[in-house]
């Protein structure tokens, strides 16, 4: 598919176009160096391929810290995607990015969360389903703890009255055989809470632009 310069849609077929919306598919750091190496395909807590559409211009991204610098990684851009790739790709481009980096010590973060202007995000990545939507609502239940002072019990419960599950899998190879990770985003409407908080963790990466080669926006 191509678009004119200065476009804020693409036409996939006569008749049906489809908003931009750029974003970076592949944001991590280093594992553990204990892990050794591994494949750059399926995400996990490290970040790395989570493929996540809502992490555009104007959202934060935190990562755990496991090796010395961290070595940030961002790759793999897209024109735009839904939730998931499911044919295993989505609009690949090329594009070009502008972030801001920070790192915050004497944290603790185990997987990666994120922040866009209307939403706080958890993430769960796992092979299994199931676990990986139980450790999302385990970490958004953490962070309405930590952050928000709310007790336990009711941070799990305005997760049932308030957020939402997203899923989709991300491809990878395990001893020569197809090997899937499940991730489960789960968010909660930074309205329902009302107080703007910043997340404390190790590292995050806010995004303030993303644009194709062909077209330049700011965001702010």
């Amino acid at each position: 598919m191509r678009w004119s310069p200065g476009a804020d849609r693409v036409e996939f077929a006569p008749g049906v176009t489809l908003p931009l919306t750029p974003f970076f598919g592949s944001i991590g750091v280093a594992p553990p160096p204990l892990v050794g190496r591994i494949s750059s395909r399926p995400p996990g807590w490290h970040g790395g391929n989570l493929d996540n559409k809502d992490l555009v211009a104007g959202s934060t991204l935190y990562l755990p810290v496991h090796a010395p610098g961290a070595l940030l990684s961002i790759g793999d851009s897209h024109g735009r995607q839904g939730d998931g790739e499911v044919t295993g790709t989505a609009l690949e481009t090329s594009l070009r990015g502008t972030f801001e980096v920070r790192v915050r010590k004497g944290q603790r973060l185990r997987w990666p969360r994120a922040e866009t202007p209307t939403h706080y995000i958890a993430m769960g990545l796992n092979e299994d389903l199931n676990e990986a939507t139980r450790l999302a609502v385990r970490e958004m239940v953490d962070f309405l703890v930590i952050e928000k002072k709310m007790s336990r019990d009711d941070a799990y419960m305005l997760c049932a009255l308030a957020g939402g599950l997203a899923r989709h899998a991300s491809g990878g190879c395990h001893q020569g055989r197809p090997r899937f990770t499940v991730e489960v985003v789960f968010q909660i409407d930074r309205d329902v809470l009302r107080v703007k908080a910043c997340l404390t963790k190790p590292l995050e990466a806010r995004i303030s632009e993303v644009a194709s080669p062909y077209r330049c926006r700011r965001f702010t």
